[in-house]
């Protein structure tokens, strides 16, 4: 089965967002970079060619708010046919996880490197992971409380996992060097 698999893209997690309400462009954005990133690698350029060919299909509609003194504000809402193609995408065998890791591919390739250098790819990863941790967590009580789900939880929770994972491999390592 898992060769009839297909990885959810951007259309299908914007759709997924949107089956929860209407939302603009950039509370997209703020969703697939505070609630979802530790899942999914997303950039701010693809939302809106995205909403624009999802549209296009008619799987969602636009409705566009005048402003004052700000430019229009655009808000998208999924249409039933959009619901029906994401239903349809969600229920998919799911595929595996790519993992792309630069500090991985460095380390793998670093054993001529200084022990120094080796140590800075560490020290960065560990920031960056801890970094990450630390973000994940602070939103916790926010998603609780505008009515985070089960199966959202578990996304939350497989994220603090996979943090703290990493994190104990990567300060094991680094208690290998002396610098």
């Amino acid at each position: 089965m898992e060769g009839n698999s297909v990885a959810m893209k951007g259309r299908e997690i914007i759709l997924g967002i949107l089956k929860n309400g209407p939302h603009t462009g950039y509370e997209i954005n703020d969703i697939l970079q505070t609630r979802l990133n530790h899942f999914f690698d997303a950039t701010f350029g693809m939302i809106y060619p995205t909403l624009k060919k999802l549209e296009a299909e008619g799987l969602v509609t636009k409705q566009q708010v005048t402003q004052t003194d700000k430019p229009n504000k655009n808000i998208y809402q999924i249409t039933d046919t959009g619901m029906t193609v994401f239903q349809k995408a969600l229920r998919e065998p799911t595929s595996d996880d790519i993992l792309k890791s630069d500090v991985l591919m460095r380390l793998y390739f670093s054993e001529d490197l200084a022990d120094n250098d080796i140590c800075t790819f560490l020290d960065e990863e560990i920031r960056r992971k801890s970094d990450k941790l630390a973000a994940l967590q602070a939103q916790l009580q926010t998603w609780l409380d505008q009515g985070m789900t089960e199966t959202q939880r578990i996304t939350f929770d497989y994220g603090v996992a996979s943090y703290n994972a990493t994190l104990a491999v990567l300060k094991a390592a680094r208690s290998k060097y002396n610098i």
